[in-house]
C-alpha cells in the first residue's frame, strides 16, 4: 500500500478524533455548562389529627389542658353551656353542640404581639357548614366574623380573635397572631412537641379534666401586685389541677415553686394569710370568688408551696353565672369607699 493511499484511509479517523477532542475540551476553553437548580422538596405533609399538643408553638409561658367532654357533662355542664352559647352564639348555624361535639382543648399563652392565646381544639367539626354560614354573615358578641385565607386555610376572625378548622377533627382558636404562628408551622412541615418537658408532663395527667402550668420566670407581676401580695415575688413555676367531686363540688390543688426553701416558707405564710386580708377578701366577695379562698389549705414541701381548695357546687354556679355576665361587658368596678364596713 502506498503512503498516499494509507493517508487517505486515516484521514476520516483523524477528523473524528479531533472533533471528539474539541467537544471534550470545550468547557476548559471558556465554555459554560448550563447549571440546573432542582426545586426544593415540598415540606413533609402534616397529619393535623395525630398530636394536638404538637400543634402548639414554641415559647408558651402558660398552658392548659381542658377535657371539654367531661366538663360539659358534669353537674355544672348546663351553666358552662350557657357561657359557651354567649361566647359562640352561632354554634347552631354550623351544627356544633358543645356537649356532643367538643372533646378537648389545649391552650397556650404567648407573647408574639402582646398577650396572645392559641388553642388546639379536638372534636367533631363541619368546615363546609362554617364556610357557608360565614358567607351569609356570622354575628358574635364582639362584632361580625370576617373570613379570610392564610397559609391555604380559611381563617375566621373578629377583633383580632378567631378560629380555623384544620379538619373535621381538629381546629385552632385564639388570638390572630397565635393562630397564624400555628398555621405557619403546619405549612412548613415543622410540627413537633416544643413545650417545656415539665409542662408537657403536667398536662398529660388524664385523671384531671383541668390542668394548668405556668413558667412564671418569663412573666412579670408588676410593682402593684407585689406590693399587696409580696409572697408572689420570686415564684418560678405554677401548677394547678382540678376535678369534680362526687358531691358536686370542684376540687383544686397545685403548687408554687420558689428558688429555695426560705422563700417558700415565707410564701406559705403569705398565701395562708390571704383569707385574713380584709381588703382582698372584700374585693373577692364582690366578684363572687371568696368561697374558693376561704377553704384554702396551704403547706410547705421544701421549695414548693402546696395548696388545696374545694369550691362547692353552689359557689361554682355563682362563679359561672358571673363569668357569663362578664362576656362583652367587662369586669365590675370596685365599690365606692363610703367609710362603711363590709359584711363578710
Amino acid at each position: 500500500m502506498s503512503f498516499p493511499t494509507a493517508l487517505r484511509r486515516l484521514l476520516p479517523l483523524t477528523k473524528a478524533a479531533l472533533l471528539a477532542g474539541a467537544i471534550a475540551a470545550a468547557p476548559a476553553c471558556g465554555g459554560k455548562t448550563p447549571t440546573v437548580i432542582a426545586p426544593p422538596p415540598p415540606p413533609p405533609a402534616v397529619n393535623v389529627d395525630a398530636d394536638a399538643i404538637a400543634l402548639m408553638p414554641f415559647g408558651a409561658v402558660a398552658v392548659a389542658s381542658l377535657d371539654a367532654h367531661t366538663i360539659a357533662n358534669s353537674t355544672l355542664g348546663g351553666d358552662l353551656l350557657a357561657l359557651g352559647e354567649r361566647l359562640v352564639p352561632f354554634a347552631a348555624q354550623v351544627d356544633f353542640q358543645v356537649k356532643r361535639d367538643f372533646d378537648h382543648a389545649y391552650c397556650g399563652m404567648y407573647s408574639f404581639s402582646g398577650a396572645d392565646v392559641g388553642c388546639v381544639l379536638t372534636g367533631t367539626f363541619h368546615p363546609d357548614k362554617l364556610e357557608a354560614a360565614a358567607g351569609k354573615g356570622i354575628q358574635s358578641p364582639f362584632g361580625v366574623v370576617v373570613m379570610s385565607t392564610y397559609a391555604g386555610r380559611k381563617l375566621y376572625t373578629v377583633a383580632n380573635v378567631g378560629f380555623t378548622m384544620l379538619s373535621e377533627r381538629t381546629a385552632l382558636s385564639g388570638s390572630e397572631a397565635a393562630i397564624r404562628r400555628m398555621l405557619d408551622r403546619i405549612q412548613a412541615g415543622t410540627v413537633k412537641r416544643e413545650l417545656a418537658p415539665w409542662m408537657n408532663d403536667w398536662i398529660a395527667d388524664k385523671s384531671y379534666p383541668v390542668l394548668i402550668a405556668s413558667d412564671v420566670t418569663r412573666q412579670s407581676f408588676g410593682k402593684t401586685v407585689t406590693t399587696y401580695l409580696p409572697w408572689v415575688d420570686g415564684v418560678q413555676y405554677f401548677r394547678a389541677r382540678g376535678r369534680f367531686n362526687p358531691d358536686g363540688g370542684f376540687g383544686v390543688s397545685g403548687s408554687l415553686t420558689y428558688p429555695d426553701a426560705p422563700k417558700a416558707q415565707a410564701a406559705t405564710s403569705g398565701l395562708a394569710g390571704v383569707a385574713k386580708s380584709f381588703w382582698f377578701m372584700s374585693y373577692l366577695k364582690l366578684l363572687g370568688l371568696d368561697p374558693l379562698v376561704r377553704s384554702l389549705d396551704v403547706k410547705q414541701a421544701d421549695k414548693d408551696v402546696l395548696f388545696t381548695s374545694v369550691l362547692s357546687e353552689r359557689d361554682a354556679r355563682n362563679l359561672l353565672h358571673l363569668l357569663t355576665s362578664w362576656v362583652g361587658q367587662g369586669l365590675p368596678q370596685p365599690p365606692p369607699d363610703n367609710g362603711g364596713g363590709t359584711t363578710m
